[in-house]
């Protein structure tokens, strides 16, 4: 992961594989989506009772991941600092994890940190940006 700032823009980028990653995930549930509305339109209920709730089930599972990925996630590559609200952490599983809190309620994560020590580095780093901690 690299981060660049420009000075003259006010512009932060941000260089790593959250673009790909992202739309991987929501082409797959897409696909997985509408893979299961086929299959439960081919399917009868009366035969398949159990087999066809666990369909419906994945497929609304996978409606609500492609929406958590448009509503609540950004995998943009470039930020204005007035986009941006700031920084948010957070502990999740005894590890403490980064985000970019951006001004439209999305966030932006930071998936690739391997240690302690690049967490902090990457604080500092933005930090020294002009971003603020929430």
């Amino acid at each position: 992961m690299q981060l660049e700032f420009n000075k003259k823009t006010e512009e932060l980028t941000i260089k790593d594989e959250v673009p790909k990653h992202s739309w991987l995930v929501v082409i797959l549930m897409f696909v997985n989506g509408v893979n299961m509305g086929v299959q439960l339109y081919l399917m009868s209920y009366q035969n398949n009772e159990l087999l066809f709730s666990f369909m419906f089930l994945l497929a609304l599972v996978s409606v609500a991941v492609i929406l958590y990925y448009v509503v609540k996630r950004s995998w943009k590559s470039k930020y204005s600092l007035k986009e941006i609200a700031g920084l948010e952490t957070k502990v999740a599983y005894g590890r403490e994890r980064i985000f970019l809190k951006l001004q439209n309620g999305k966030r932006r994560s930071f998936p690739i940190l391997k240690n302690e020590e690049e967490l902090k580095s990457l604080k500092r780093t933005l930090t020294s940006m002009g971003i603020k901690p929430v």
